[in-house]
């Protein structure tokens, strides 16, 4: 006479066998969240870490900001998603002096890294980059103009900065200057003496982690949490900023924050 199984020893195995695959499906999932909190966090350092090495090696002040934006508004199917971005920028001059648009820098040779205009219109027509205004009291406020990727230039804009004394002629250079096309929502009032900077690394972290725990309500604006400085003449040693796992309330808005570890620019002391 063959034995067989009952369906009660059949139902007591596949019970088994779906614990253990619980088990297991819960530990991978714990091992692909580590693995992705920890990526992050080496990514971020590592941007920490190319601002404080340029400053060093250009000697000219670096910093890197940290900043969340909403990339999807919660709705009632949905819930959203909220995202940090580091944005390395350095400081590459000072403006001479700001008209309506132009923004001048009369010690920077700027047809010499851009291709020059003569025509407003063409200008406005171009491509945009980031020009961050640098420094002062309100670094956290991360303003920045969107200006065209070429430089204006015309004979009208020639300027005296020798004037003639004792029968000497005076001294005339053609300046160029920036043209801002005043389409950021980050506009920055720029005046004479003001440093400017562009930016030269950038970092979104994965969907769900952010810097800090400040998550804004409106997907249009950034969220700056901090703003690490990297100054050659001023070492201020290592700088640190956390990251945060979000997770959706009720209403679906990001919430729970969860820290995932801290980004350093000393590498042995990101965790």
């Amino acid at each position: 006479m063959k034995k067989a199984f009952t369906l009660l020893e059949l139902l007591v195995v596949v019970g088994i066998m779906g614990l253990l695959g619980t088990a297991a499906m819960n530990s991978y999932t714990a091992l692909v969240r580590g693995m992705k909190e920890r990526s992050a966090v080496a990514a971020a350092s590592g941007v920490l870490r190319s601002a404080r090495e340029r400053a060093n090696v250009d000697r000219v002040p670096t910093a890197v900001y940290c900043y969340n934006r909403l990339i999807k508004a919660p709705t009632s199917e949905e819930s959203g998603v909220a995202v940090g971005v580091m944005t390395a920028v350095r400081c590459a001059g000072r403006l001479s002096y700001a008209r309506g648009n132009f923004l001048y820098d009369e010690f920077a040779d700027l047809d010499h890294s851009y291709e020059a205009e003569e025509s407003e219109g063409n200008l406005k027509r171009g491509g945009g980059i980031r020009l961050f205004r640098f420094g002062g009291t309100r670094m956290n406020d991360m303003r920045y103009s969107i200006v065209s990727d070429r430089v204006f230039t015309e004979d009208s804009q020639q300027v005296t900065i020798f004037s003639g004394a004792n029968g000497r002629p005076s001294t005339n250079i053609l300046l160029n200057a920036f043209y801002d096309l005043k389409t950021s929502a980050r506009q920055p009032t720029w005046k004479a003496g003001d440093p400017y900077a562009f930016e030269f690394n950038e970092l979104q972290l994965p969907d769900g982690m952010i810097f800090g725990t400040s998550v804004p309500h409106d997907s249009s604006q950034d969220v700056v949490v901090k703003t690490l400085v990297f100054d050659p003449e001023n070492s201020t040693g290592n700088e640190t900023i956390d990251i945060h796992s979000t997770k959706p309330d009720a209403s679906g808005y990001p919430k729970e924050f969860k820290k995932a570890g801290t980004a350093s620019s000393d590498s042995d002391r990101a965790v």
